[in-house]
């Protein structure tokens, strides 16, 4: 029964992201942009996997004491910023190391987040953001997923009027790399 009732649960959460998407990208939802500090959201996401952290021995580095101001719905970049760290997490050897850097360019702000671990091939790189792509993992332990958060994740930043991209050296690292509008300091 637990396993039947885990299943359930998983199909239920894949038929409701795939809902959303559907509703983001036919633009029946719509952001409510505002002015906001985007370390605010990145400390909430650490903070709520501290524990995955902890047991995984993840050294967490470049968290930032001082305020960057974005423009863009704090709940489309929470979710972004969930999706990359949760994916990050699982990817990262005991040991292993989470890097965050986030830079005003202008009228932009680019918010990286890079783990060490097994990367991503560069055969796949051209397709991590495409819907239900996931790399053979055949090899891996986490090979669960549906292939959806990624895909989630350009649809947001593209709503909020950014770009984001996937690098990686095989063996050494991955690292993810969105921009948003500069919000306007109070």
């Amino acid at each position: 029964l637990g396993v039947v009732s885990q299943e359930t649960g998983r199909l239920a959460r894949l038929v409701q992201n795939m809902l959303d998407i559907t509703k983001l990208e036919s633009g029946e939802v719509k952001g409510t942009p505002k002015n906001y500090d985007i370390w605010s959201t990145v400390t909430d996401v650490v903070l709520s996997d501290e524990r995955r952290i902890e047991d995984g021995k993840i050294d967490i580095q470049g968290l930032g004491p001082t305020g960057t101001m974005v423009y863009a719905d704090p709940d489309f970049i929470h979710q972004v910023v969930y999706n990359i760290v949760d994916n990050a997490i699982k990817f990262t050897p005991p040991d292993g190391v989470i890097k965050f850097d986030i830079q005003q360019e202008n009228d932009m702000v680019r918010v990286t987040i890079e783990n060490t671990g097994d990367g991503i091939a560069p055969d796949a790189l051209p397709f991590v953001f495409e819907r239900f792509y996931k790399e053979d993992r055949s090899r891996g332990l986490h090979t669960r997923g549906s292939g959806l958060g990624l895909h989630i994740c350009k649809v947001l930043i593209t709503l909020s009027g950014g770009q984001i991209k996937a690098e990686s050296e095989m063996g050494k690292w991955c690292r993810f790399t969105f921009t948003l509008p500069a919000g306007k300091t109070e």
